[in-house]
């Protein structure tokens, strides 16, 4: 006879059933038993049997049976050599088994703190339950069952040395606190074995830790210019994190996110400065730190130069406030300082301006780690004569603009052709009918391995060393069943490998995919056309830019400089 959920101990009956048709549970919280104490359970099974029959329910459509719980008995079974273990068998839903597989275990005092909440997480993401009814299920505080919850985010490691008290509860609850990366570093440079006794964190309070983790790896918010309303709700701010700060900012504890927020921005930042000062060069330092920033902007069509030095534009002067001093003359004093410091500051700026506007210095924006400063470079008295050629160097100028933007454009179909190249060989096109635009691909790959004897049969000059792309393109335009035949007994194996650039190969790759993958092709495409075009965009900016100072300079546009699309446009709107 099976027993039911609903019935007592003494009215289950016990069954000694095999060994061999019994299997532990994945709903059993407890992952780890102690060897030792097994052997000595195993020892006195020998002696006396089993004591207290384990739990188990039958698994559907086998003779098998899983544990609900007395998985530690089970194990000592297994050691003491039987081949039977007397068992209560109860018909149990998966929800029911799982509940009572956690229940009867956590009323165990040999559970870990590890295995504790991992229960707890098991019980609350089986929907049935919450920290407050977890709090009168097994009568602990709300705050008791949210401690232990949180140790269920920590690294199997650092996991491992609370369950060892090698860590105590505190220091794990300010540990596990911070997201996996912070855990990781703190394991692997300070509580790990082996690390030297000077450099560890084995030992100490959970206070000093707490403190340590904050200095060493969180940053301190009010370092960075982007707009921080969302962090001061943000479950990273330490502010957040600890019962007691010190107001401010906060320091953040997510590193990814502050970058990503960081770099985004500085983008629109430097973008802005760009558009609305066309002659503020956008730069960093050799050694600039930011380079998500640098590689965002250059992928959406700005330049950013590498310069080693620059001097820095002076820093506007902070108007004093008669709040913040004791008495007025105090403030009557500060109030002086400050008027002194604002006409120097703006003596400095008019002269700035002055140079400027007399080409003797160039004008940049640095982009920096938390924000972006205008800064200057003074011209050499070779660079200013050098100036004075207006026409020549913007002749110059145009040219070289005209060759990044032909390169530009190069980029754009090499990384097209690239990209195709990859994502062509994951598409499935066994279901598609073999077209006769393939069937002239092929033969252009065939051609590769076409004999020098056979070149004149399909209308090569045999004379030659190898078929030129344009030569493969001129054969497969003009196929006959004759020079079908010759090329295939020529060819073995043919493959896309040797796509490109602008290659002939390419040419057809990118044929092939816009039967077989139009979105693809036309995502892929977008992408570095979308570059490119900012790109060209800027460029042409820059070209008009250009033409227009020689206008202004009344100098005679160079002969030969081709007028910018815009420009042209603009003219015979005119």
């Amino acid at each position: 006879m099976k027993a039911t959920v609903n019935q007592s101990v003494a009215e289950r009956n016990i069954t000694l059933v095999a060994l061999a048709n019994i299997q532990p549970s994945s709903f059993n919280p407890r992952k780890h038993f102690d060897e030792a104490n097994l052997y000595e359970l195993a020892g006195s099974i020998k002696q006396q049997g089993v004591l207290q029959p384990i739990t188990v329910r039958p698994i559907a459509d086998t003779d098998r049976y899983e544990i609900v719980f007395g998985e530690r008995r089970y194990r000592a079974t297994v050691i003491a050599g039987l081949e039977k273990v007397p068992a209560i068998i109860s018909e149990l839903s998966d929800e029911e088994a799982q509940e009572m597989a956690v229940t009867e275990n956590l009323q165990r005092k040999d559970v870990t703190p590890t295995e504790e909440a991992n229960a707890y997480k098991q019980l609350i993401d089986s929907g049935r339950h919450t920290v407050e009814t977890l709090s009168v299920l097994f009568g602990k505080s709300e705050n008791y069952i949210r401690t232990r919850l949180n140790f269920s985010t920590l690294i199997p490691e650092l996991a491992e040395l609370l369950d060892a008290d090698i860590i105590t509860i505190s220091v794990a609850s300010e540990i596990c606190r911070y997201g996996e990366d912070v855990q990781r570093e703190v394991y692997e440079n300070y509580l790990k074995e082996g690390i030297q006794h000077y450099s560890s964190w084995r030992g100490r309070k959970a206070k000093e830790i707490a403190e340590l983790i904050e200095q060493k790896f969180t940053i301190d918010l009010e370092r960075y210019s982007f707009d921080k309303t969302e962090c001061a709700s943000c479950r990273y701010n330490t502010n957040n994190l600890l019962l007691f700060n010190d107001g401010g900012c906060g320091q953040c504890s997510n590193r990814t996110c502050l970058a990503e927020m960081n770099a985004a921005f500085l983008k629109e930042k430097a973008i802005q400065i760009a558009q609305q000062q066309p002659d503020i060069i956008l730069c960093r330092d050799p050694y600039c730190t930011n380079a998500t920033t640098v590689e965002r902007l250059i992928a959406s069509g700005y330049d950013v130069e590498t310069i080693n030095s620059c001097i820095a534009f002076p820093k506007n002067p902070i108007e004093p406030q008669i709040g913040d001093y004791d008495n007025s003359e105090d403030y009557e004093e500060a109030l002086k300082d400050y008027e002194e410091e604002q006409a120097d500051y703006m003596e400095i700026c008019n002269e700035i301006s002055r140079q400027g506007e007399a080409g003797e210095i160039t004008l940049y924006a640095k982009i920096g780690q938390a924000d972006i400063t205008l800064c200057y470079v003074e011209k050499t008295a070779a660079q200013i004569a050098e100036s004075d050629k207006v026409t020549q160097t913007i002749a110059t100028q145009i040219a070289e603009l005209e060759k990044k933007d032909k390169r530009n454009k190069e980029i754009a179909t090499e990384n097209t052709v690239d990209d195709v190249k990859r994502v062509i060989k994951e598409i499935d096109t066994t279901e598609t009918k073999f077209g006769a635009d393939e069937d002239r691909m092929m033969y252009f790959f065939l051609l590769s391995f076409l004999r020098k004897e056979n070149y004149a049969a399909v209308g090569i000059d045999k004379e030659c060393d190898y078929l030129k792309d344009e030569e493969k393109m001129n054969v497969i335009a003009n196929l006959t069943t004759k020079t079908k035949a010759i090329i295939r007994r020529d060819f073995l194996i043919a493959n896309f490998k040797d796509a490109f650039r602008n290659n002939g190969t390419a040419a057809l790759l990118l044929d092939f995919a816009k039967k077989h993958m139009p979105e693809e092709l036309a995502d892929i495409t977008n992408k570095y056309n979308e570059v490119y075009d900012k790109r060209h965009k800027r460029i042409e900016e820059k070209k008009i830019a250009l033409l227009e100072q020689i206008e202004d300079a009344g100098h005679p546009q160079p002969e030969g400089v081709p007028q910018p699309i815009e420009k042209q446009q603009s003219e015979v709107a005119a």
